[in-house]
């Protein structure tokens, strides 16, 4: 009997340290990754018009940008507009996956780029914390180099000036209003 005793305490113990562990990965920062402060860059030169698009249309233009740079990622990364701006995604946990739906409230930057504040998440049925989350996104899926991740400020920048486009074009945020459905980006050609 004191062998099963036993046995059964030292699983046990293995057990908590496994999830001891799995807690502390999931909570540490990844190395190279810092908070987002507006570049002061010089306005970009050459031929600029200001784009009024919809909620619907920077949908599609995001998600066709996201998923050609994701081109060989299995893990589905989909932007939603509506009241707000949502990231979803799904991740394989211990071969279960499980479904992440994270909720943002946009804001413009001073250099054009769009900083996404998240407000909620909903990872299936658990509650996990948003910087948990995030952190989760960032170390699990290979996002797209104008996506950063902010785990700890909570946050996902959306480098609108960093999107390959074709030479010479750039793209900038100008305003974003999801209550008038009214998104306005600056497009410039450069000579």
């Amino acid at each position: 009997m004191k062998v099963w005793r036993t046995a059964f305490f030292m699983l046990l113990a293995l057990n908590v340290l496994a999830i001891i562990g799995i807690v502390i990965l999931i909570n540490t920062p990844a190395s190279g990754h810092s908070a987002y402060e507006p570049e002061a860059r010089p306005p970009v030169e050459g031929n600029s018009l200001i784009v009024r698009t919809t909620k619907t249309d920077f949908e599609g233009i995001a998600n066709t940008y996201i998923q050609q740079a994701m081109d060989d990622q299995p893990i589905p990364l989909q932007l939603s507009v509506n009241s707000d701006v949502s990231l979803s995604t799904q991740i394989d946990v211990f071969s279960m996956t499980l479904p992440i739906l994270m909720k943002f409230d946009p804001f413009v930057q001073e250099d054009g780029n769009l900083l996404l504040e998240q407000k909620s998440v909903e990872v299936g049925m658990l509650d996990i914390p948003p910087e948990s989350a995030l952190k989760l996104l960032r170390d699990s899926v290979d996002l797209p180099e104008f996506m950063e991740v902010t785990p700890k400020e909570e946050t996902v920048l959306l480098r609108l000036t960093e999107i390959p486009l074709e030479d010479g074009i750039t793209v900038e945020a100008e305003s974003f209003n999801l209550e008038e459905d009214d998104i306005r980006l600056k497009v410039t050609v450069q000579p």
